[in-house]
């Protein structure tokens, strides 16, 4: 475990890979290394008392005058759900992940207990890999008899618990020794034994955890879990440090985007009144996207010229050019591909201008040909994929200019009439 290289001066470590298609490169969700030192005491710190379980190892009789008693040796642990419960409050989902690989050992050698013959068996073996996004990787290995009917499941859990105990998680159960207890006739428990203090969660948090987010109960008060997380998933201690990356992408992609995004999924006015923390991580994912975006098309608005830019806002019925009124991410896309398509066009007219400046009337017209080419091609694929035809494609995109008839009657004196229906066509793209 990389603990102490997070915990004792390590710069803040991304923690999660995000889904979609990322538009370029953008904001990285970052730990501190205070919010690393509490992440490491919360996965340390022993599992609500609920969560525990017992199980008898070993049995002995003893003597009675009203017939044989027993007493047996219980030992404690945890399902596998708690920890993957632990794992999900502090991180999300998609900040760990976990791999199996399952071989079955032939040729052990078994004595039963009780029995003195030995048989021929085999053996499931599982190994698994925990990782922890900016914490590292670990492995754990279990195993049981191959002709127990859940070996499979009971190997798997065993290696899983394992890996987490090498990141402290569930580590304290080891250190928990056998209590005996009397058992009824049929072996089972008459009892269950009590937890020593030091292998219950702490009742107060300590005073450098932020105070987590979770579902509140009818008196206000929220329901925790004894590691001071909330339960279900919501909130944790990456919770808080989730909030802050929100609610900064919200100011970098404006208020419009950001609501659009806040309302599709959290169906909320502000990111604090996510209680989700799955929802919560799809609105961070999806405002990161945007905010990618909008830095694109600062980009190609500076290219493109702060005065087309505000006569395509105007075409496209925003309130403003503000980045605040862009409404919702259709809206981004088709000022940012439109806008970037015509900042391609410029640098090849400007390219083309500076191969025809000081040449004759001949190069002039080659120019000419070239982007009478282009315009036929882009119409003929918009012709194809609409159904309708090139002629229809190219009136709509000349806007009354020219027709494909008289297409190959233009000068060198309509150059210009042709870039516009390029970019008019670039326009009927994003639409479709």
């Amino acid at each position: 475990m990389q603990e102490n290289a997070a915990v004792n001066g390590t710069p803040p470590v991304s923690v999660a890979p995000m889904n979609g298609q990322p538009w370029a490169a953008g904001p990285t969700l970052l730990f501190t290394q205070e919010r690393l030192r509490d992440l490491v005491a919360a996965l340390d710190e022993p599992f609500d008392v609920t969560e525990i379980k017992w199980r008898v190892t070993n049995t002995s009789q003893i003597g009675s005058r009203n017939g044989p008693r027993f007493r047996g040796q219980m030992l404690a642990y945890a399902d596998p759900r708690a920890y993957t419960d632990r794992l999900n409050n502090l991180f999300t989902p998609s900040g760990w992940t976990r791999d199996y690989a399952v071989q079955l050992v032939q040729n052990f050698e078994r004595k039963e207990r009780g029995s003195a013959e030995r048989t021929i068996t085999a053996k499931i073996v599982v190994t698994c890999k925990v990782t922890i996004y900016g914490f590292g990787t670990h492995t754990g290995l279990g195993e049981e008899w191959a002709d127990n009917d859940n070996a499979g499941t009971a190997a798997e859990a065993q290696a899983f618990k394992r890996a987490c105990s090498c990141f402290g998680l569930g580590r304290y159960l080891y250190d928990l020794e056998g209590q005996w207890v009397e058992l009824d006739e049929k072996k089972r428990p008459l009892e269950t034994p009590r937890l020593p203090d030091w292998a219950r969660p702490k009742v107060q948090q300590p005073a450098s955890q932020p105070h987590p987010i979770g579902r509140e109960s009818a008196n206000g008060q929220q329901k925790q879990n004894g590691n001071g997380a909330a339960k279900n998933g919501r909130g944790g201690l990456f919770r808080d440090e989730l909030l802050g990356q929100v609610k900064a992408l919200c100011g970098t992609v404006g208020f419009s985007l950001s609501r659009s995004v806040l309302r599709t999924v959290g169906n909320v006015e502000e990111a604090s009144k996510i209680r989700d923390l799955a929802k919560l991580t799809i609105v961070f994912e999806k405002l990161q996207d945007l905010a990618r975006g909008v830095e694109r098309l600062r980009a190609a608005v500076a290219k493109a010229g702060e005065q087309r830019y505000a006569t395509m806002c105007r075409e496209m019925n925003l309130a403003s050019d503000s980045i605040d009124d862009i409404p919702d991410r259709a809206a981004l896309r088709q000022l940012l591909q439109t806008l970037e398509a015509e900042a391609q066009d410029l640098r090849g007219a400007e390219q083309n201008h500076a191969a025809a400046a000081g040449s004759d009337g001949a190069n002039c017209g080659r120019n000419l040909g070239e982007l009478r080419g282009q315009l036929l091609r882009e119409a003929a694929r918009i012709s194809g994929t609409t159904n309708r035809t090139l002629g229809d494609v190219i009136k709509e995109a000349a806007k009354g200019a020219f027709t494909l008839a008289t297409l190959r009657t233009l000068g060198d004196g309509d150059v210009g009439k042709v870039e516009a229906a390029l970019r008019e066509l670039a326009s009927m793209v994003v639409a479709r």
